[in-house]
């Protein structure tokens, strides 16, 4: 019987100056590590991205959708298709599937003259958040967020992504399902881009900034 790869833990962050979004590397099958390089944030558009968490296989079909979906709009319309637009279309998939199982849960961030970040669960239920955790880590990271956010104000980039990633790198501490590192990726006015190890690297060995 061949299980589904699942296993993860994905967070965002919004901030003043941009939306960072961040995942770990590794997908599981069963009780066994089936892959330990897997990029689970994906760019959906030049100024939209998202993290998936559930199976693998859905969550990426359902993101190649959206990129279509996306893409078309914007030649049909001469406009771009807004982030809420796009999570909207997400959660309206996921519900389409829900009695024939689409097991994918997606956090959708990005920057349109302001940050957004929205939650879409496996339900097709959409939600605006300021942060937010997914998948079988995200009880540990949800914890580190709040220890950073809560009552936290205007902060910027550097410090969100110093939330996001501490908030993975303790999943992958206590959540077996969840390891081998961590991907980033900031969404701001400069467009979508994604940090390199080394740079992560960094902010997992700062010690906590106030």
């Amino acid at each position: 019987m061949l299980h589904p790869k699942r296993g993860t833990t994905t967070v965002g962050v919004k901030c003043t100056e941009g939306v960072v979004l961040a995942a770990d590397k590794r997908a599981t099958g069963g009780s066994s590590i089936a892959n330990k390089n897997v990029l689970k944030i994906a760019g959906i558009t030049d100024y939209c991205a998202a993290t998936i968490a559930g199976t693998v296989a859905e969550a990426f079909e359902l993101v190649e959708t959206l990129k279509a979906e996306a893409a078309l709009y914007a030649v049909r319309t001469e406009r771009h298709l807004s982030v809420k637009g796009i999570a909207n279309l997400a959660s309206e998939l996921i519900n389409s599937r829900k009695f024939y199982s689409l097991p994918v849960e997606l956090l959708i961030g990005g920057f349109e003259g302001g940050a957004s970040l929205f939650m879409v669960d496996f339900f097709g239920g959409l939600s605006e958040e300021s942060y937010v955790a997914s998948g079988s880590g995200s009880s540990n990271a949800i914890g580190v967020l709040r220890s950073y956010l809560n009552g936290k104000a205007d902060f910027g980039l550097d410090y969100a992504v110093e939330a996001a990633v501490k908030a993975v790198d303790s999943a992958i501490n206590w959540d077996p399902a969840t390891g081998e590192g961590v991907s980033v990726a900031v969404v701001n006015g400069g467009g979508l881009r994604f940090l390199t190890p080394e740079q992560v690297d960094s902010y997992s060995a700062r010690g906590r900034t106030s």
